[in-house]
């Protein structure tokens, strides 16, 4: 789940309350953000991941950093839209053939960076108009790839 600060401990708590296991955060530094005069700049993203089961540490999987660095997508979808190469980036602490889940699913782009990395996926979006667009943009790039 990507969020801001103020949803850090709510996130934490549901994903532990739904029954998985939080494995940590890592950062989304999205570079440019929009200044605040007297505060500091809200330019990052916290990325809580978690796990429905175990996650030994001897799987075939990389170490990966805590902080990623991409800007935003420039022809959003969706307004919460992230860049592909970040999930493609973040989708492989995943075993390999493993199953990501995405309840937020938006514009698609965890689905697909999964589908392109070869994992399997399922994505969640609870507004038809966004399920909608993620489905074409997902049909539409795997047919170009």
């Amino acid at each position: 789940m990507f969020i801001d600060w103020r949803q850090l401990p709510a996130a934490t708590d549901a994903l532990q309350w739904a029954g998985w296991i939080w494995r940590g955060t890592a950062v989304w530094d999205k570079g440019n953000s929009r200044p605040q005069k007297g505060r500091f700049r809200q330019q990052a993203e916290y990325i809580v991941w978690g796990s429905n089961g175990d996650m030994p540490i001897n799987r075939p999987v990389p170490c990966l950093p805590g902080v990623f660095k991409y800007g935003n997508p420039q022809n959003r979808i969706h307004l919460t839209e992230k860049p592909l190469q970040l999930m493609r980036d973040i989708v492989k602490i995943t075993e390999p053939g493993g199953r990501i889940l995405d309840p937020f699913a938006g514009s698609g782009s965890t689905v697909l960076a999964a589908v392109l990395e070869g994992y399997s996926a399922t994505g969640i979006e609870v507004t038809d108009h966004y399920a909608e667009l993620a489905r074409e943009r997902i049909r539409k790039e795997l047919e170009a790839a």
